[in-house]
């Protein structure tokens, strides 16, 4: 059953984008300060730090049919999280990144690999927030943000549930690409080495060119291994040069992006159901996910936009 809370807080950039080194928490030493900038006073802060006592959890049965703990900040965190993720996302992103960024998605991480001559492969880290433990947010900030070692550490205490990043907050995304950014630079260090494009949303990673090969797979599972991740195994797919590839819900084919013929089944039974409702009003739920899986997928083939509009016209 999924219990997720809604919240007034939301991340936001203001449209702003600029390097680490200009980020507010850059060299920051003071948790007075830094309280500042949270928009929180310090006592409100250090409260905080009982993380036991901020967070919502349940579980939620995700797509694979497992249920998966979440751990959603409340009150005063919830707060403080927003604010935190609002900051991250404005500093300027490595390129190879898709997840969370405007104009970015999905689709134009798949988009990349439409035109890579050669092999794919894709893989996914298995647990990937609760896999990013304390110490690394810890590291992010002390070493890469260089702030002192109590600010930190102060830091590290917020932005964690159960001494890993949490599942359910806004700040999860933004923060794990941080703490994890020098992996993710690794491997597109040796990527580029040999001539491969990669491409990382949130947790799926994906490489393709013509020296992707079994020698590859086991280089980057090492260096996954060795910074404390884990590439899922039932996730992990080597693709020949030839033939239909999935990357993060998208198909590739011939150097064309398309839909999953699962996603056609279900636009298709819903328009089904529609019809029933031809002399009368249909459930506004129906329309809606229908409307919103037309939208969603028009994103790959647009000429799903054109049959959006006629389901929205239809009983107004």
């Amino acid at each position: 059953m999924n219990q997720k809370l809604r919240s007034k807080h939301k991340i936001t950039s203001r449209g702003k984008s600029y390097n680490l080194h200009d980020s507010p928490f850059y060299k920051l030493n003071s948790k007075k300060k830094l309280a500042t900038i949270l928009c929180v006073d310090l006592k409100s802060l250090m409260i905080c730090r009982d993380s036991s006592a901020h967070y919502k959890q349940f579980y939620q049965i995700g797509k694979s049919g497992k249920p998966r703990l979440i751990e959603q900040p409340i009150g005063v965190l919830d707060q403080v999280h927003s604010r935190i993720a609002s900051l991250l996302v404005r500093v300027a992103p490595p390129e190879y990144m898709h997840s969370g960024i405007k104009k970015r998605s999905h689709v134009t991480n798949a988009k990349c690999h439409s035109e890579t001559p050669g092999r794919m492969l894709t893989t996914d880290l298995k647990a990937f927030f609760p896999s990013t433990a304390k110490n690394k947010i810890f590291c992010f900030f002390h070493v890469k943000m260089k702030t002192s070692s109590d600010v930190a550490d102060l830091l590290s205490e917020i932005c964690t549930c159960n001494h890993h990043i949490p599942t359910g907050s806004r700040l999860s995304m933004p923060l794990a690409l941080w703490a994890n950014i020098d992996m993710f630079n690794e491997l597109d260090r040796v990527a580029k080495s040999l001539n491969i494009k990669m491409t990382v949303f949130v947790d799926d990673i994906t490489f393709s060119g013509e020296n992707v090969n079994k020698l590859f797979l086991s280089t980057i599972s090492k260096i996954i291994l060795r910074n404390g991740h884990i590439p899922h195994p039932e996730k992990t797919v080597l693709y020949s040069a030839h033939g239909a590839k999935l990357v993060t819900g998208v198909v590739l084919k011939n150097n064309q992006l398309l839909i999953k013929n699962e996603q056609h089944q279900k636009i298709y039974q819903d328009i089904e159901q529609l019809k029933a409702f031809k002399y009368s009003q249909p459930p506004h739920s129906l329309k809606e996910r229908l409307l919103g899986r037309l939208h969603s997928l028009s994103l790959i083939d647009p000429r799903l936009k054109d049959k959006a509009r006629s389901i929205s016209d239809i009983n107004n």
